[in-house]
């Protein structure tokens, strides 16, 4: 059944995709905060990456030897965070609209 919230609407089928388009949007808007206050930050510092700036990003908190850089920070986890979570916030928001279509029960 569809219902309509002002110029929502959604059946229930969708309730999956929205819940999923607000928590990659959070995790997009999140990525881009910081890649822009690095950029800006870095950018008044002359690009000097001796100065780490943001968070900590590391695959294990109690080991410094996996924890990024600042240069790998800023030209690799940044970027890749940010195409990544714009990427499924894009695709989240074409299936909502209906421009995609996702397949549930295909076959014969």
């Amino acid at each position: 059944m569809a219902r309509r919230f002002g110029i929502i609407v959604f059946t229930e089928e969708q309730v999956q995709l929205w819940f999923g388009f607000f928590v990659f949007g959070a995790f997009c808007a999140y990525s881009w905060y910081w890649y822009i206050r690095s950029f800006i930050f870095y950018y008044k510092n002359g690009f000097d990456f001796s100065e780490d700036f943001g968070p900590k990003i590391s695959e294990f908190e109690d080991d410094d030897r996996f924890t990024a850089k600042p240069k790998e920070k800023f030209l690799i986890v940044w970027p890749l965070f940010v195409f990544m979570t714009s990427l499924f916030s894009l695709l989240l928001f074409l299936m909502l609209m209906g421009a995609l279509k996702p397949c549930y029960n295909c076959g014969p």
